[in-house]
């Protein structure tokens, strides 16, 4: 009767997924599409690129077996007239009914794939199955030998040059010239896709030189498939046709007069009057404004990538889209060009602000392992404070949590309050460099924030003050964002701090979380990621940081020669700043995320963490809050946050205290579409954390070379509420492996039926990773 609990639930969900017959709204004489299947000849053709040409796929399936959508829709009863059926059926997926022309179909499709590809000795061949209602379709793919470039040459000198085509030759002359960049050589596949792409490629190389109304539909290809007597060789040969619709397609532009239209509205126009002339140390424009200026022109022509006078350039209009939209001033954008006499564009900047000011209210709820609270953050945002694009921020937020520390304790038990103002500028604040090239390259941003949080629990009082200055920047291509952080102040303060609970610690490693003491640091950090928009395709995730604290600080009492202090329980010497000890630590750690789009319904996602902090000097222990730690609802979720490691130790203490200086981590989450809102998960956690600080003399909490037997495993099962707008996770975390269980006992995942009472239930925001 003890597994009714859990098993009664798991055979519910066998009966919903399979009692329904998949060929329950299959009509007689026809067939469910049950499997597609390729069989390829070799390893030369791409099998995913050759699966997205089939015409018609069967029914989605989750873990590549439950057709869960199909479930759902065979459960509607007949009777459409049902709110329950139709709402069944919206949700679900209609079986996917096979269809021979669509067969055919894909026959046709993938063999002009196999030729844009060069296999222009494919075959292709389809065979259907039929058993109880259910049809299998299997194509035969013999790719046969690819056909691959001879010779590769440009077409200009046989006929532009002779027949007087001035402008023409001209723009054969900048492609030759830039055929060191060519994505086509001697040996490439004759490939219509790598074609396609050159002249994707030419074409926005000339668009960056002027030629405003080039299209890549007048870059021809000439091939010669009798090149050899096999047909395995080709000669090919690009060329511009000398011919085309537009006349001025091969004439270079320039920037002619720029207009910047504040508060532009689509049709109305604006009132006669309202127009006015800047004068700046940058240059003149024409400026539109209505009801007075909001927004200071300096800041749109610091903006704008491109000015008068020079050549038309696509890149940098493109980069002007994008350095407009990260102002976060304007919810219209557009940059209109006209053709005027002489090969001139004049641009029309056209933008509509959005509102200066606005009220952000946030209730959440938390749940980890029996620790519940409740919490609220008010955010106050003022997106253009000066007139310059500065973006002042100011939250205000509380909490209130439940600390398990014991049985007697009151529901919350532990307070938490604090406000930040953070002040962000397009600005470099750099005096004593000038640096035009690189705001306009880069985007760069100066950020300057002030903080202040104040935390009550059972055992301590602790308030913390931060002040932060630093510059964010971004590359051209979007891909890189880079922060540093040139100064990081945190001075902490520990009060009222319970003396049982300080001698109940162990270990001095930990009790140094519990002394007041100041962080002055600087951090260097950078971000990579090539997703290009949300939900699209898979994507890679890059992130590394580097941290430096205490130097200076080490300098500067050195030189005003501040005596030292002895601290009594380890004999040890250090330095006081402002009344309190400053820690003195380099740190260094690294993220790598990878998304693999599966289909519609599926997503496999992995994720590995390095991290290490080196602690020396004035202090010889991390900070805690510097510290790494394991488990939590973002980490190893089958442990509670602070309470895995640091390696095979065991923890005496009540209080979550396991951090270190040293961590692994990885993570592999399978996570797949359900209904409506509703999503599901399946994830593997795995890692741990270690101290390599001297101070450390817990049983096996040192980082050793069996480092690798101390690992921790974790999985478990989850559920998101997926709203768009915010992501509500539900993750049930078991543990497999526990390091702090003796050598040859530590595989945990069924023992004797106590398991299920180790486990770990979390309630988060937003995805782990």
């Amino acid at each position: 009767m003890k597994y009714f609990g859990y098993k009664i639930p798991s055979l519910l969900l066998v009966f919903f997924v399979y009692a329904c017959s998949p060929v329950r709204y299959v009509p007689d004489g026809e067939y469910l599409l049950n499997r597609v299947a390729i069989q390829i000849e070799g390893k030369a053709a791409n099998r995913a690129e050759l699966k997205k040409n089939i015409r018609q796929k069967p029914n989605t399936r989750i873990l590549g077996v439950a057709r869960f959508h199909l479930g759902l829709y065979n459960l509607s009863g007949k009777n459409e007239e049902r709110r329950l059926n139709r709402w069944l059926r919206s949700i679900g997926e209609a079986p996917v009914i096979y269809n021979h022309f669509m067969t055919d179909r894909s026959v046709i499709q993938l063999t002009s794939y196999l030729n844009n590809k060069g296999y222009y000795q494919s075959q292709v061949t389809d065979t259907v199955y039929y058993r109880k209602k259910r049809a299998f379709v299997e194509y035969r793919i013999r790719p046969g030998e690819q056909t691959r470039i001879g010779e590769f040459g440009y077409a200009e000198r046989y006929s532009y040059i002779e027949n007087t085509l001035k402008d023409t030759a001209r723009v054969m002359k900048e492609i030759v010239q830039d055929s060191a960049n060519t994505l086509i050589r001697p040996g490439s596949s004759l490939d219509t896709d790598l074609m396609e792409q050159e002249r994707e490629r030419i074409t926005r190389m000339l668009r960056e030189k002027g030629y405003f109304n080039f299209s890549k539909n007048l870059i021809q290809y000439y091939a010669d498939t009798a090149y050899r007597s096999d047909g395995l060789q080709a000669r090919l040969l690009l060329s511009v046709t000398d011919n085309p619709p537009d006349t001025a397609a091969y004439s270079r532009y320039t920037i002619g007069k720029i207009r910047i239209r504040f508060d532009h509205e689509p049709s109305p126009s604006l009132p006669d009057g309202t127009g006015v002339r800047l004068d700046s140390n940058y240059r003149e424009y024409d400026i539109s404004f209505r009801d007075g200026l909001k927004i200071k022109p300096k800041l749109i022509a610091e903006t704008l990538q491109f000015q008068e006078g020079e050549l038309y350039n696509v890149k940098k209009v493109v980069d002007t889209y994008s350095r407009l939209q990260s102002l976060n001033l304007f919810k219209f954008i557009n940059l209109a060009f006209r053709e005027t006499g002489d090969r001139e564009l004049e641009c029309e900047v056209q933008l509509t602000a959005i509102k200066r000011q606005s009220y952000n209210l946030f209730i959440e709820t938390t749940h980890n392992s029996g620790n519940i609270g409740l919490g609220g953050n008010l955010t106050y945002n003022h997106r253009n404070l000066f007139r310059s694009g500065e973006n002042l921020t100011l939250s205000v937020w509380g909490a209130l949590r439940k600390e398990q520390v014991s049985k007697e304790e009151a529901f919350f038990n532990t307070t938490e309050m604090g406000a930040e103002l953070k002040l962000t500028t397009p600005e470099f604040w750099l005096p004593l460099f000038r640096m035009e090239n690189f705001r306009r390259n880069f985007n760069p941003r100066t950020a300057v924030s002030l903080s202040y949080t104040y935390e009550n629990t059972p055992y301590y009082n602790r308030q913390i003050a931060n002040a932060r200055f630093g510059y964010l920047w971004r590359r051209y291509d979007k891909k890189w964002l880079y922060n540093f952080d040139l100064i990081d102040l945190n001075y902490v303060q520990m009060k009222d701090v319970d003396d049982g609970f300080i001698e109940g610690l162990q270990n001095e490693y930990v009790k140094s979380a519990y002394k007041s003491h100041l962080i002055f640091s600087a951090n260097f950090s950078g971000t990579f990621t090539d997703r290009l928009q949300e939900g699209a395709g898979s994507y890679h995730y890059f992130r590394w940081n580097l941290e430096s604290s205490g130097n200076v600080l080490q300098a500067a009492t050195t030189l005003l020669d501040i005596p030292y202090t002895t601290d009594e329980s380890t004999s040890s010497t250090y330095r006081q700043v402002l009344g309190v000890r400053f820690a003195q630590f380099a740190k260094a750690d690294g993220e790598y995320r990878y998304n693999h789009y599966i289909n519609r319904a599926n997503t496999l996602v992995g994720r590995f963490f390095a991290g290490c902090a080196y602690p020396y000097g004035n202090w010889k222990t991390l900070p805690f809050e510097e510290a790494y730690y394991g488990g939590g609802a973002n980490g190893i979720r089958a442990w509670q946050s602070r309470t895995l490691g640091p390696g095979s130790y065991i923890p005496e203490e009540t209080y979550p205290n396991s951090v270190g200086d040293f961590k692994l981590e990885a993570n592999l989450e399978y996570r797949f579409k359900l209904f409506w809102i509703l999503e599901g998960a399946l994830f593997l956690d795995g890692g741990n954390v270690w101290n390599i600080t001297p101070f450390e003399n817990r049983r096996g909490a040192k980082l050793g070379s069996d480092f690798y037997r101390q690992i921790a495993l974790g999985t478990g099962a989850g559920l998101r509420l997926d709203a768009n707008f915010f992501l509500l996770r539900f993750d049930w975390g078991v543990k497999m492996r526990d390091p702090a269980q003796e050598k040859g006992e530590r595989f945990v995942l069924i023992e004797n039926g106590k398991w299920l009472r180790k486990t770990v239930f979390n309630i988060a925001i937003g995805y782990p990773f």
